[in-house]
């Protein structure tokens, strides 16, 4: 593997659909009529999907996962994209991972997650 390659691997970070979304509509919208297919689809992707749209939020709620349930910072990004709407949900997603947390657990990281609907 070339050296920047392994320098590149070694940064790669889960982002939020929001996170995303603030990079590319930066970037990409000021120019669209030269992007190629690939890359307006991402912007209508984007568009559809993205429940957040404060993307420092929800990196905030993500830091929050991960500190406070300790939570790997993928199942935290999974959560803030998809913004579950039941406990039932979110133990779903995180139940074989993390059988220790609580249904308390569950309830607060909802709220959490509730507040980026806001």
């Amino acid at each position: 593997m070339p050296e920047s390659n392994q320098e590149a691997a070694k940064i790669k970070k889960p982002l939020t659909l929001a996170e995303v979304k603030t990079l590319v509509f930066d970037k990409w919208t000021k120019s669209m009529d030269k992007l190629n297919l690939d890359q307006k689809r991402l912007i209508v992707y984007l568009s559809k999907f993205t429940k957040v749209e404060d993307a420092q939020k929800a990196r905030e709620i993500v830091n929050e996962l991960i500190n406070k349930y300790n939570l790997s910072e993928e199942h935290a990004v999974m959560l803030v994209n998809i913004l579950p709407e039941k406990e039932d949900e979110i133990k779903a997603y995180l139940y074989k991972d993390y059988p220790l947390l609580t249904q308390a657990d569950y309830k607060e990281m909802l709220n959490l997650l509730r507040a980026l609907k806001e």
